[in-house]
């Protein structure tokens, strides 16, 4: 196999980049149509009642990240508009107000919209902490322990980062039959497919692949001890987030994928992240969002230690609002990744 050669190594990745081209311009297509005709805003309008949580990530201009693009849900201008939009249709809330809400056994009868962050970027405090305050809106902080106060690179952004680097090479997933070539022109998609494979993956857990890719790139990996910085928040600042009106909730200690640990390694991520930002924060923790949060990355024992943990509420990352809730430790969110509001209105509506 000759390294650098504009070809796919296997027919698999070049099916999945058509389909992931196909699907981004048909849900473009039926955005920018629906919008025109007003077809978005009609239902947007009566959505019915119900609570709906909005997840976000980082803000910022994604294009100009050396790590995971696709974890930029706006940008700083953007996310202003989606917080003007979102007072002016939900009640905003907590989740010591949601779970208030819910023991009331009572039918929802407002949209109510919860703002979620997860990981904890410091772009969280420098850029949407100022918005929410100005727009007087509150937020739930998912904040990962091991990230607070260091200079970690998360796997994520290391595994985009070497991926991007090693452009126009092939990558064998560690010992496995799949294999991937690094096109420069689709590098993006290309990381997002792989990423999709990793965190699926019930053979490799996610140091393993990072090791892997370590050995297989040792340039870039030497290269990216070169761009260590604190992308995340330190402790003084999550106080503050909460000294602010905002609340703080638990995304675990390393942001590992739950459902390929043992039952043990998981009661610790889950159970010792909350007593630790409890002590730290001074402060009583009420919910936990899940890693990835997609239904193959945590499954009955994360509910169960998160139950046991001492959390009421319990945020996964799928598609979804909820007009009553059968269980708490498994609520659904809209995850944000477009400027366009329209697109999180399409979600809402369609999906």
């Amino acid at each position: 196999m000759t390294t650098g050669t504009l070809s796919y190594p296997n027919q698999h990745l070049k099916n999945y980049l058509n389909r992931f081209f196909m699907s981004v311009k048909l849900r473009q297509y039926l955005v920018k149509t629906l919008s025109a005709i007003g077809g978005i805003n009609y239902r947007w309008k009566k959505l019915p009642a119900g609570i709906y949580a909005f997840n976000y990530h980082r803000i910022g201009k994604a294009k100009d990240s050396i790590f995971d693009r696709a974890i930029f849900s706006c940008s700083t201008a953007a996310f202003e508009q989606h917080l003007q939009e979102i007072k002016a249709n939900f009640i905003v809330i907590n989740t010591f107000q949601l779970t208030e809400l819910l023991a009331q056994g009572e039918k929802l009868n407002e949209r109510y919209a919860l703002i979620t962050f997860d990981d904890g970027y410091i772009d969280n405090y420098t850029a949407a902490l100022p918005l929410l305050k100005q727009y007087q809106l509150t937020a739930v902080f998912y904040l990962v322990t091991d990230f607070i106060n260091s200079k970690t690179i998360p796997w994520w952004d290391e595994i985009a980062y070497l991926l991007r680097q090693a452009g126009g090479k092939y990558y064998q997933f560690c010992q496995t039959n799949n294999i991937y070539f690094l096109d420069p022109k689709n590098i993006d998609q290309v990381i997002q497919k792989i990423m999709t494979d990793i965190k699926r993956s019930s053979h490799y857990k996610i140091e393993q692949v990072v090791d892997d890719l370590r050995q297989k790139f040792p340039q870039a990996s030497a290269k990216l001890q070169q761009e260590k910085q604190a992308l995340f928040m330190n402790w003084q600042q999550a106080k503050e987030l909460q000294l602010s009106g905002m609340e703080i909730g638990s995304h675990t200690i390393s942001h590992q994928i739950l459902s390929q640990l043992t039952a043990q390694e998981q009661a610790v991520e889950i159970i010792k992240s909350k007593q630790l930002l409890e002590e730290k924060l001074d402060c009583s923790l009420n919910s936990i969002a899940y890693p990835v949060g997609r239904y193959y990355c945590y499954n009955q024992t994360s509910l169960h230690y998160a139950k046991k943990a001492g959390y009421k509420i319990g945020f996964n990352n799928e598609p979804g609002y909820h007009q009553h809730v059968d269980d708490y430790f498994n609520l659904n969110r809209y995850c944000v990744s477009h400027d366009n509001f329209n697109y999180l209105k399409f979600d809402c509506c369609f999906t």
